[in-house]
């Protein structure tokens, strides 16, 4: 990955997606978004952010989904929903709350893509 890399994105919330997006767009890759974690699997992007609030009632289960199709996730939910966080972590995402995503998108994507943040 690096140049030219797709990243997918599940975040139907306008004021949550505008600033993921102007974040992926700024460290240099292309950002797709998608309805579902289905769409998103499909997509051929390598990485995946998503916002576990918009992955249905088994969130866990599609991050298993998209990690076991090959994916790198990085997932952002409430801070008041620590299970909901946790499961999504072990089910092989790299989670965050909300109220810091945004901050740390950049090194996440950097890392994501497997360099060194800049």
């Amino acid at each position: 990955m690096g140049e030219g890399t797709r990243v997918a994105m599940v975040v139907p919330n306008l004021f949550l997606r505008v600033p993921v997006e102007a974040a992926v767009r700024s460290a240099g890759f292309s950002a797709l978004s998608f309805a579902d974690a289905q769409q998103a699997e499909r997509s051929g992007c390598e990485v995946v952010i998503a916002d576990l609030e918009a992955l249905g009632g088994d969130p866990a289960g599609a991050v298993r989904g998209l990690v076991g199709g090959g994916k790198t996730v990085l997932a952002f939910g409430p801070h008041v929903q620590g299970e909901m966080l946790a499961a999504a972590r072990a089910a092989g995402a790299v989670v965050l709350p909300r109220s810091v995503f945004l901050t740390r998108l950049p090194e996440l994507l950097a890392a994501a893509v497997g360099r060194s943040a800049t």
